[in-house]
């Protein structure tokens, strides 16, 4: 008998305290189920790899038990086999990929039902690609953020308060608070943005943000025409503001509202490759992930979901 495989993010109180429940219940309702927590940043990686390398034919879909990190990662170790399912079980302070590929399913009695449903979809993901010193591919599935976001990513990640406010359920504050930090030392710079081909040159960029959903950052819809299904990528342009054009920019990228204010720009394509004069950080759905130069660009229908 096929049985689900999760994999807890053991850093996260949240995403522990929703699988203890979850477990229990599971055992009432006799769902087979195999268990793994991680021990460290890219543990997740490690045995999503082992797991469906091993285990391929008994697998019903890998289950990822935290934020987007951890589905970012255990993505990452599915890589080699596509046609198993991914699933997801909210706990983390971001949950933007959940709140697009099952509507972010909350309690006790829908995470059974979800569990219970047989439903699966095909998702488009993205490879990343670190120009010139790696030839390691990265998968992400959510979004991926050029700039200041990428230094938010990896200043949070970092940070010790962020599992302080995981305890509280306040895991978007983390964030919140690492961002006034940032804009404190960070300076926006020239970026060449190529896509499909075709060159663009921005001054003063805050941020470059390529989207295959239309969320990120705890509900920042920062690329609100995103469709996960439709074998391209969107691109937000975050170019020639004022620090405080920047800030009331924040509050309106909670419901796409950024992008009829100039100096955010907006395309799409396949693939997209930015350079800048100094190196960025770079995230890939929330996960701090190295330097430009990038090359980014779409997979059409390459994951298998459990919605």
């Amino acid at each position: 008998m096929k049985k689900y495989f999760f994999i807890i993010n053991a850093n996260n109180t949240k995403a522990i305290h929703t699988f203890d429940q979850l477990k229990k219940a599971m055992d009432e309702e006799k769902i087979s189920y195999r268990t793994f927590y991680t021990e460290f940043s890219g543990h997740a990686t490690e045995i999503a790899k082992k797991i469906t390398y091993i285990n391929k034919e008994d697998i019903k879909a890998v289950i990822a038990v935290g934020g987007d990190g951890t589905i970012h990662e255990v993505l990452n170790g599915m890589r080699e086999n596509p046609s198993i399912p991914l699933g997801f079980i909210s706990g983390g302070s971001g949950n933007d990929i959940v709140r697009v590929l099952t509507k972010d399913v909350k309690g006790l009695k829908k995470q059974l039902l979800y569990l219970k449903r047989n439903r699966i979809a095909r998702t488009d993901s993205g490879n990343i690609e670190l120009v010139g010193r790696s030839n390691k591919i990265q998968s992400f599935i959510s979004a991926v953020g050029i700039g200041l976001d990428g230094e938010v990513a990896k200043f949070t990640n970092e940070a010790t308060y962020k599992k302080y406010f995981h305890k509280l359920k306040l895991g978007s504050l983390a964030y919140v608070i690492t961002l006034f930090k940032v804009l404190k030392f960070y300076v926006p710079d020239s970026m060449n943005v190529r896509i499909d081909g075709q060159e663009h040159a921005f001054n003063n960029v805050w941020l470059v943000a390529v989207g295959n959903m239309p969320y990120y950052g705890g509900g920042m819809k920062i690329c609100p025409s995103a469709k996960f299904k439709d074998g391209i990528l969107d691109v937000c342009v975050v170019h020639d503001l004022s620090l405080f054009k920047l800030l009331l920019l924040f509050v309106s990228v909670f419901w796409g509202g950024h992008v009829n204010v100039q100096g955010v720009s907006q395309f799409k394509g396949k693939e997209i490759e930015v350079t800048t004069r100094r190196s960025v950080a770079i995230h890939a759905d929330g996960e701090y992930r190295g330097t430009t130069p990038v090359r980014i660009n779409v997979q059409p229908e390459s994951v298998s979901v459990k919605i």
